[in-house]
């Protein structure tokens, strides 16, 4: 994914309230020179009621640092967001309930000022980032009516690096899981916000080693 960052990002802040998203807005990125042993990353995954952002809702957040080459485990969070709907067929993938995301779920504004207070002065790190990036910004757009940008380093965009862009890939070769088992990584149970976010974080370290990346420069650009 290229680097999508725009200063015009600092002058919505005063169109939208004190809480994470403005934190995120006036926080300055870190610079494309950052060594790849100090970017400070978020690794999220969202669970979701389908892949339609603004039209689709998030159910689950699952969040975790990444400092440089290290996860500190102690930064994961997960919590469930209330959709204000049924989570329909969905459900079959993610096993959440309608009791479940209806009883304990935050509001989309309360799970935006939490994911965007973790992100400010870091870089979302995701697997297919565009799913991510889609739904917050969808969301934002919806809530406040400002159209944000949001820088992403994406693992699927990496994996197709190692893999080689040039060559033909089985359909599923891709995916997290067929990644991590590449680079001998240990399989975990999927579907699951915060394990997936962990998953991708672990698999971002591998890559970084393997495509020996040297910045956040070259991160995103590779993305």
């Amino acid at each position: 994914m290229r680097w999508p960052f725009k200063r015009s990002n600092a002058g919505l802040a005063d169109r939208v309230p004190d809480g994470g998203l403005r934190k995120f807005l006036t926080t300055t990125a870190p610079p494309r020179d950052t060594p790849v042993s100090r970017i400070p990353l978020v690794g999220i995954d969202f669970e979701t009621t389908g892949l339609v952002p603004g039209t689709d809702k998030v159910i689950s957040v699952g969040m975790v640092d990444v400092d440089g080459l290290r996860i500190p485990l102690g930064s994961a969070a997960n919590f469930l967001v209330n959709p204000g709907g049924e989570v329909g067929q969905s459900a079959v993938i993610h096993q959440l309930t309608d009791d479940e995301v209806l009883a304990h779920g935050v509001t989309t504004e309360e799970a935006l000022d939490q994911i965007f207070d973790r992100l400010a002065g870091r870089i979302l790190l995701a697997h297919h980032a565009a799913i991510e990036v889609g739904f917050l910004a969808a969301a934002v757009k919806r809530i406040y009516d400002v159209s944000i940008t949001i820088p992403a380093v994406d693992t699927l965009g990496l994996g197709l690096r190692a893999l080689g862009m040039d060559e033909d890939h089985p359909r599923d070769a891709l995916r997290l899981w067929k990644l991590r088992v590449r680079a001998g990584l240990p399989s975990y149970k999927g579907h699951d916000a915060v394990v997936d976010a962990l998953a991708c974080a672990e698999l971002y370290l591998a890559l970084a080693q393997e495509l020996r990346i040297k910045d956040l420069g070259t991160a995103l650009r590779m993305s």
